[in-house]
């Protein structure tokens, strides 16, 4: 029980942790661009999120497959300091982690190369001839290097469960490079920039907001280096002089007769097979970048660049924080192979998606009708004219979709073998293809321009919530038989609940709707903040067992 109760307080801190993180990171970033998007026009914020793009890009082709791999890097002594490797504090496995840690900078640097060069070809001349252009596009290229070199530091914190130290970098590094991005902005627009439309310059404006996006991003990958460095020779180096894992790429000596190394050759060969699976799995989940990249116009491309801002806001603070530490937890614990892991595993994993589920009830119900009321005081008078207010409706049935295919994938990630990942890799090569032609019917055919993005959007995630869901039915039901385990009612989780209160909500929904509509004033939203709060109650009431028991484990374990 103390064993169960540590591994799922460790999950709960982990989530919370992360959580914070976000939160506080994604506020600050909240509030610096909801006062950016008053002085900068839909082509910036869309040649920015092009920017962002390529970043994001590099970033993740070069370090997301070796996040993962390194989850399942064990010991190289089976019977030495067992309780020290799977508390992480293993030196050779942190070393192996370290080595691994540059295999990312190996990737990234000749790939910004190709793709930042392959793309600046394309870019049109207007932006090409911004004032600082070139110079933006250059520190972009640094921020992704000196972002890379801090891969060794994250993969020791990762694998230790280290969320504590991982959120508080991350937080900083985002706070430090909005700040950065806009007093940049303002500092030009209120001391340089003049006023009226004789001295204002918007040519000038415009490459100052460029320059000004990269210098926050090159901002944010220093003081990741920085802090992890000083974390690294003050608390780990001195602390752990004679014994202490080294930052440099060196060569793992065992005690047994094994030769040495500097990588594990099974992590080796599983990272290889996941780098290919995540290639389809990015054109899935950046696909949308690059249809808009190729069939909407710069000033579609900020819209849509905002609309995910804001739309997937809750996605960033609460489901990506689960989502991370949920594949961590899983990853730890089925390294182990017993009953009680399982069963735990599985219990975990069907109390999320209810809480999913639940949450996803609320957004439906109350965020397309609310959200245009809450934006418009937001946005400024530059959006407020463009299509944004009636698509963030739409997106707003786009949210439970991406989010439950989240935790769904972070469990395929944390236990698929490599031949299961390599045969995902061929599914997710048929959805990318099905995306793709739902994109040109949507968008080309049927003209519905983002909301035909959107729909697309919504049938990718289905496609691979069923996949991942199927795979999921059949891990726990080959494993439970195997271990001699009756499994009967284990295998799926009990909904019944859900569904009266799903009644419930729809009812609720429907009177909303028929009385009150899309909200236009403060009456109407405080009778939808009523009838959300009234729901929730029920859910509370209805899940009162499920609650209760969180609350014992969770005190237990304290």
């Amino acid at each position: 029980m103390a064993a169960k109760n540590e591994h799922l307080n460790k999950f709960a801190d982990g989530v919370l942790f992360l959580m914070l993180g976000q939160t506080l990171s994604k506020g600050v970033n909240f509030l610096l661009n909801t006062l950016l998007v008053r002085y900068l026009s839909p082509r910036i914020f869309g040649i920015t999120s092009f920017l962002e793009f390529l970043l994001s890009t590099v970033l993740f082709f070069s370090r997301e497959s070796v996040r993962i791999s390194t989850l399942r890097i064990k010991s190289s002594t089976e019977t030495l300091e067992k309780e020290k490797a799977e508390d992480g504090k293993d030196t050779q496995t942190l070393q192996s982690l370290i080595n691994f840690g540059y295999i990312p900078f190996l990737i990234g640097l000749p790939l910004s190369l190709i793709l930042i060069s392959w793309q600046y070809s394309n870019l049109n001349s207007y932006f090409i001839d911004l004032p600082y252009f070139r110079a933006s596009i250059f520190l972009i290229w640094l921020s992704i290097l000196i972002e890379l070199l801090s891969e060794p530091f994250y993969l020791v914190h990762q694998y230790s469960l280290n969320h504590f130290t991982r959120s508080k970098y991350e937080s900083l590094g985002i706070t430090f490079a909005c700040i950065a991005n806009f007093v940049i902005v303002v500092w030009f627009e209120k001391m340089v920039n003049g006023a009226g439309l004789e001295l204002h310059d918007d040519y000038k404006q415009e490459g100052i907001a460029i320059l000004a996006f990269a210098i926050g991003k090159l901002v944010h990958a220093a003081t990741l280096l920085a802090f992890y460095s000083y974390n690294y020779y003050t608390e780990i180096y001195k602390k752990d002089s004679g014994e202490a894992y080294s930052y440099k790429l060196t060569k793992i000596k065992t005690k047994t007769k094994q030769e040495p190394y500097y990588f594990q050759n099974d992590i080796v060969q599983h990272f290889k097979k996941v780098y290919f699976q995540l290639c389809f799995k990015h054109l899935l989940t950046e696909g949308d970048k690059l249809i808009i990249n190729s069939l909407c116009t710069v000033e579609e491309q900020g819209i849509y660049s905002l609309l995910s801002n804001y739309g997937s806001l809750i996605t960033r603070l609460l489901f990506a924080p689960i989502e991370e530490a949920l594949r961590l937890f899983l990853a730890r614990l089925l390294s182990v192979s017993s009953t009680k892991n399982l069963r735990l595993s599985m219990k975990v994993l069907i109390d999320l998606t209810k809480f999913y589920l639940y949450l996803s009830l609320f957004i439906i119900i109350f965020g397309p009708i609310n959200s245009s009321f809450l934006l418009k005081f937001v946005i400024g008078s530059k959006w407020s004219s463009t299509s944004f207010l009636e698509t963030i409706r739409s997106y707003c049935f786009y949210i439970p979709f991406l989010s439950l295919n989240g935790i769904f994938e972070a469990f395929f990630q944390s236990v698929a073998s490599g031949d299961q990942i390599f045969k995902h890799s061929y599914v997710m090569m048929l959805f990318s293809g099905i995306f793709l032609f739902n994109c040109w019917l949507f968008i080309e055919h049927f003209d519905l321009s983002l909301e035909g993005l959107i729909v697309s959007n919504i049938l990718n995630m289905a496609l691979r919530i069923a996949y991942c869901g199927n795979f999921i039915y059949k891990f726990y039901h080959y494993l439970l038989k195997e271990s001699s385990t009756d499994s009967t009612g284990l295998n799926l989780p009990n909904l019944s609940t859900f569904k009266n209160v799903s009644i419930v909500a729809a009812i609720i929904g429907a009177i909303d709707w028929y009385f009150i509509g899309y909200v236009e004033n403060i009456q109407g939203l405080l009778v939808n903040i009523v009838l959300a709060v009234s729901l929730l109650i029920l859910v509370i009431y209805k899940e009162k067992g499920l609650i209760t028991e969180l609350l014992v484990a969770k005190s237990y374990g304290a």
